[in-house]
């Protein structure tokens, strides 16, 4: 009997052990994000944090949380300048948990990124950078990109709910707004014109319909 639950439990460790290859979330005490961000959000840079995503799913998120009302909406300009062309804003409630860490924002802004690095096989020659310069054939009728794609045999497609090849790659940048009704009130910032809003502020309220357009 206790051999049947040694080797039981070796499974178990087997099987966990295995899986933590293969998901996996690296939390990084300071924002990570490329230096060619604008240069106005470096003095935010020590206070926020970044997350490596490597579920299957492979992103990279940078939290940034702020403290007054006046630094976030001297920020805000700049923030927007890294969201891709046609990305959507997404609007939570603060404090908002980010699901791969377990991270919470009081107010301020969380934003989903490629990551960087290389996907494909031993070949050389179907590896592919998995950030920008995105090929030109990726880009949507409107000049966007798709949120995902995966690499097809050296080749990136978008990404459409069905055709999974191994690991999906965020390709594009979007900004979760995390509003307070203090730090970052609503009724104070501008929002970009022709961007898909979605709202997911009283997404736990079954009462209330969301107001956003879906992705």
């Amino acid at each position: 009997m206790r051999m049947k639950t040694t080797i039981a439990l070796f499974g178990v460790v087997v099987i966990w052990a295995t899986s933590c290859c293969f998901a996996m979330v690296l939390v990084h005490g300071k924002g990570t994000w490329p230096d060619s961000w604008p240069k106005e959000l470096e003095r935010f840079r020590n206070r926020a944090k970044s997350l490596g995503v490597a579920t299957g799913i492979q992103e990279d998120i940078h939290e940034i949380g702020f403290r007054s009302r006046k630094e976030f909406e001297r920020a805000w300009p700049h923030i927007l300048k890294v969201k891709t062309k046609g990305a959507p804003l997404i609007l939570e409630r603060g404090p908002s948990t980010c699901p791969a860490s377990g991270c919470a924002v009081k107010a301020g802004v969380r934003i989903l990124c490629p990551c960087r690095g290389r996907s494909g096989g031993p070949s050389e020659d179907k590896m592919l950078d998995t950030g920008p310069p995105w090929p030109d054939d990726l880009k949507l009728p409107t000049g966007g990109l798709p949120e995902y794609v995966v690499n097809d045999d050296g080749k990136w497609v978008a990404f459409d709910g069905t055709n999974r090849l191994g690991f999906i790659y965020r390709a594009r940048v979007d900004i979760v707004l995390i509003a307070d009704g203090e730090i970052v009130d609503l009724n104070r910032i501008p929002l970009p014109a022709d961007t898909p809003i979605i709202d997911n502020r009283f997404k736990e309220r079954p009462d209330v319909a969301p107001q956003g357009h879906a992705r």
